[in-house]
């Protein structure tokens, strides 16, 4: 297949990093895409500051992985670089949690064919396709992928799910473009969590063995120095779990002991630390302490939401203030610092939800632990979706200012406010056309 005179542009930041790295390792082991061009301008960047690189080429494909969040700025993204690259062959792809959660709603914002599931096979599948159909000058035809969704006269075509993702078949990051990032360990949540967009999906784990090899190659890139060793997970303590549930700390503990034993005393293991969490649930006397040996970790999260049980039943978050407030305190006495994150303005909170959950901040400060706030975002894709936006409640406001000033809280509420009544209004404009 010849790819000499197509090119892949996949704008990058921070936020998408993760997502990006691990679709281009995909790309970068496939046989017959492995010489593809890759560019990754910054997704802040105009796409004009491109332009020069890309006048040898006549095909480009340009991929976005996409946050909700950032929809609005990826249209405008997608406009600016179908008007420099006008009078080329374009394909554009989306791909992430927004596309995921509302194909139709990605579609009207400017792709032309959207992942709708895990992307590794599809975006390859994807590539191949479009690089084939440019060399033949054929019109490419995405009904021949499982896994993706376009407009046909208007009309959305879904062509069901795409095959199965075995982590254990694909690297974790992209050493190739030097982007080494948190190794994923688990993919797929078991829990029902009403509020996000990872809820009850199939859970699986990449091997000890893979994520020792990855380990490795972190090691060895970093050799001037013991890199941080981190890993993105849902729920960090299930790793290993037949179920995505319960915990086996025999699996845990191997892992983090032979990580030990390839960074050395030297280097840090962080787990159960951004980017992952753990659930209340799995902190035990026994995890505590396991935690204890083999990490670095100083500040742990935990997922605690709201401190009215009846609202964490409305999201089926699947566990009670009280294990919040007991996981809070085990890790506390055990020297941890902890971060709760709570939600404000969850579906159905209403003020004697909003003074349990101000009662069990103040329960959770008092005893050491920070918090974490959000406010509730109507994210695609989720039970929530069509929800009105949450908002901050005048009974949380003091307390957020006094917590603040004592440096009892962090978090992006006011900005997800603003976030949730933009997905809110965009939902109804979107809804219009359908």
């Amino acid at each position: 297949m010849d790819i000499q005179r197509s090119c892949l542009i996949f704008p990058f930041s921070r936020t998408n990093a993760n997502a990006i790295s691990a679709l281009l390792a995909a790309i970068d082991i496939h046989d017959k895409l492995t010489d593809l061009k890759v560019f990754l301008p910054s997704l802040k960047n105009n796409a004009a500051d491109i332009s020069d690189k890309i006048t040898q080429f006549d095909n480009i494909i340009l991929a976005f992985s996409v946050y909700s969040t950032q929809l609005d700025l990826i249209k405008n993204k997608i406009s600016e670089y179908r008007e420099i690259i006008d009078g080329k062959n374009l394909i554009v792809i989306a791909g992430g949690p927004h596309p995921q959660g509302s194909p139709r709603s990605m579609l009207m914002n400017g792709p032309d064919v959207v992942c709708t599931g895990e992307g590794e096979i599809v975006i390859t599948q994807l590539i191949e396709l479009v690089i084939k159909c440019y060399n033949s000058k054929i019109r490419c035809d995405f009904s021949t992928i499982k896994g993706v969704a376009y407009l046909e006269n208007g009309r959305m075509i879904k062509t069901g799910k795409s095959d199965f993702v075995d982590l254990n078949k694909f690297p974790p990051f992209s050493i190739k473009h030097s982007l080494y990032r948190p190794i994923e360990i688990t993919r797929g949540c078991a829990w029902n969590c009403r509020f996000c967009q990872t809820r009850k999906k199939k859970v699986k784990h990449r091997s000890i063995e893979m994520i020792l090899e990855y380990v490795k190659k972190t090691v060895d890139h970093f050799s001037e120095r013991r890199p941080d060793i981190r890993f993105i997970s849902p729920n960090a303590l299930s790793y290993g779990s037949s179920d995505g549930r319960d915990i086996d700390l025999k699996i845990v503990e191997n892992l983090l002991y032979k990580i030990r034993q390839i960074i050395g005393e030297d280097g840090k293991i962080y787990f159960g630390s951004f980017p992952s969490e753990i659930r209340p649930e799995t902190v035990t006397e026994e995890s505590v302490n396991l935690l204890k040996k083999y990490t670095n970790v100083s500040k742990l999260i935990i997922g605690g939401q709201s401190g009215s049980n009846k609202v964490r039943e409305i999201a089926e978050r699947g566990h009670s203030k009280e294990e919040t407030e007991r996981a809070a305190k085990l890790l506390l006495n055990a020297g941890f610092k902890v971060d709760v994150d709570i939600i404000f303005g969850l579906p159905g909170e209403d003020d004697e939800d909003i003074n349990l959950t101000i009662e069990h901040i103040e329960v959770l400060t008092n005893m050491g632990a920070t918090i974490h706030s959000h406010t509730f975002m109507p994210l695609v894709g989720t039970p929530f979706a069509n929800k009105e936006p949450g908002s901050v409640s005048k009974q949380y406001v003091k307390l957020i200012s006094n917590l603040q000033q004592e440096q009892k809280l962090s978090g992006s509420h006011s900005r997800q406010a603003i976030d949730a009544k933009i997905m809110a209004e965009r939902r109804k404009k979107e809804n219009m056309y359908i």
